[in-house]
């Protein structure tokens, strides 16, 4: 059954919590930036320094312009007079207000610039709108009055005429100065008083106050700006987020889907067909990777039960043989009179209890096999000396039988990795089979060489050989091409154990014949070679 792709739309990442926790991450670790940059940025003291910086100059300016006029027009310079259409003339930054005071602090002209015309292009014009500080700042404000504990009191603005007359001290003995007020109910201000000269005598001093929260106005402009890059970031990071992890958490929602659908099927018994994993093999990353090996699992899984199904199909086949050869002696033995009869059937009924007995055996060994692979656990050892002391065992037998026992084994050691004893089994197999096919007269040799990475042990007899067409099937379980003579001597088992256990060491095994030259291969053979190749 294959698995249908997931699709919910732009918003199904919030059925993902994989997808919602790395938005949310992102968006943490952007937010902390962007707070980091807020709270260690320097812009308030450079506009500060910068605003501060005109505004004596400004003001510094002011004055002499006021005292130039009053030196051409030859005036009493106590007095001041035609100080209004001086006044008229000058140009002030937006919002500010110029005080001119006497020498004993009597005002006697004031000009405010919010009746003019903001000169163009000037940094400390009206400043924009800030609608997202401006919020913050509303929200602020209200949690501040649920909490009473946090809510300061609010100083009281004071007169910024007063102010400035206050501080004219210092500057009627000629010094300009730069006051900064602490934020009021209007907000914060500057003040910049510069003195008037007449004849190198201070006659007056000129006092410029900038707006009220002019420089809380420009920062929250600087961090207005930064807010608004904040929410593009935001923004882009939550999609760049989502397309980030959809192509992580729905592919890896589509292989749970199905790992959980076989879950299901088999807790409710249910068989529809096969899970089919999501086929995400062209990836090139980790979730490909992951595809590739839950496909792989599965289909091993799944291999491995139709191999257990058929190996159960074969079983119960191989059983019913020589139950129904003991079912037919049994009636038979029941109405059988004559002794030598009885003694015959006895003797079929004792050849079926032992083959039944042999082939149970052998199936357990070959059920058992799968989980005693996996748990063992695989040790180097010295294979050489493995195959020569099984050679030189089996070899003796061979020969009270008759049969020629060649070894040919290199003088090196030869050391692979894996299950002693597994392989033993495997070799003791082939050496027995070679003998149990031989004949008074006949030989078996049996041989290893090592090629490149591999180790080769042939066992080779003179024998009858494999008939062609069951060459490929001697690996087979129960299969067996033996004599009748031998017949229920053999569960067809052995070399396909052998098989299993070469294979669960990355090796390969097989049968072929022996002729005298490629060119005869239709010939009769003149024995039978089993190959075992082992990684080294």
């Amino acid at each position: 059954m294959a698995i249908r792709h997931s699709r919910g739309g732009f918003w199904a990442f919030w059925h993902s919590a994989l997808t919602r926790r790395i938005v949310i991450f992102n968006l943490i670790a952007l937010n902390i930036l962007i707070a980091a940059v807020l709270y260690f940025s320097s812009a308030r003291d450079s506009l500060v320094l910068q605003r501060s910086q005109a505004m004596v100059v400004e003001a510094e300016l002011a004055a002499n312009i006021i005292a130039f006029r009053m030196g051409n027009n030859q005036e009493n310079p106590s007095t001041l007079n035609g100080l209004n259409d001086t006044l008229e003339g000058l140009r002030l930054s937006y919002g500010s207000s110029l005080y001119v005071f006497a020498g004993k602090g009597a005002l006697i002209g004031k000009i405010e610039s919010m009746n003019r015309i903001a000169i163009e292009n000037l940094p400390y014009d009206q400043p924009p709108r800030t609608p997202i500080t401006d919020g913050l700042s509303a929200l602020w404000s209200a949690f501040k009055r649920l909490n009473p504990q946090s809510t300061a009191a609010e100083s009281k603005a004071d007169d910024k005429e007063a102010q400035a007359r206050n501080l004219i001290g210092p500057t009627l003995l000629g010094q300009t100065q730069l006051i900064h007020h602490q934020a009021g109910k209007g907000g914060g201000h500057v003040t910049a008083l510069a003195p008037i000269f007449q004849s190198e005598t201070v006659v007056g001093v000129v006092a410029l106050v900038s707006p009220a929260g002019e420089i809380d106005a420009l920062v929250k402009s600087e961090q207005e700006r930064t807010l608004q890059l904040m929410l593009i970031g935001t923004l882009f990071s939550i999609v760049l987020s989502i397309i980030l992890a959809s192509s992580i958490s729905t592919p890896l929602r589509d292989l749970a889907t199905a790992a959980e659908l076989g879950r299901e099927k088999n807790a409710k018994n249910v068989s529809r067909g096969r899970i089919r994993i999501p086929d995400l093999s062209d990836r090139t990353d980790e979730i490909g990777r992951l595809s590739s090996a839950l496909r792989g699992m599965v289909e091993a899984l799944y291999d491995r039960i139709e191999s257990n199904e058929q190996f159960a199909a074969d079983v119960a086949h191989e059983i019913k043989n020589p139950l129904a050869s003991l079912r037919s002696a049994v009636g038979t033995l029941q109405r059988s009179k004559r002794d030598d009869h009885r003694t015959k059937l006895l003797e079929v009924i004792d050849h079926d209890v032992r083959r039944l007995d042999r082939l149970v055996s052998d199936i357990s060994n070959a059920s058992r096999l799968d989980s005693e692979l996996v748990k063992e656990d695989q040790e180097t050892f010295d294979l050489l000396a493995l195959v020569r002391n099984l050679a030189e065992y089996l070899g003796a037998e061979a020969q009270g039988k008759g049969i020629d026992f060649i070894s040919d084994f290199p003088d090196k050691t030869i050391f692979v990795n894996g299950l002693e004893a597994r392989l033993a089994q495997v070799f003791v197999n082939l050496i027995s089979n070679a003998t149990s096919f031989c004949q008074d007269g006949d030989a078996i040799r049996i041989w290893v060489r090592v090629r490149e990475n591999r180790v080769l042990v042939v066992v080779e007899d003179t024998g009858p050989g494999i008939p062609q067409e069951a060459l490929s099937k001697v690996f087979n379980r129960f299969y067996s091409e033996r004599p009748a003579s031998e017949f229920g001597n053999n569960s067809g088992l052995g070399l396909a154990i052998s098989k299993q256990i070469i294979e669960a060491h990355d090796g390969v095994i097989w049968a072929e014949n022996i002729h005298p030259t490629l060119a005869d291969a239709d010939s009769e053979p003149l024995g039978a070679r089993f190959v075992v190749g082992l990684p080294i």
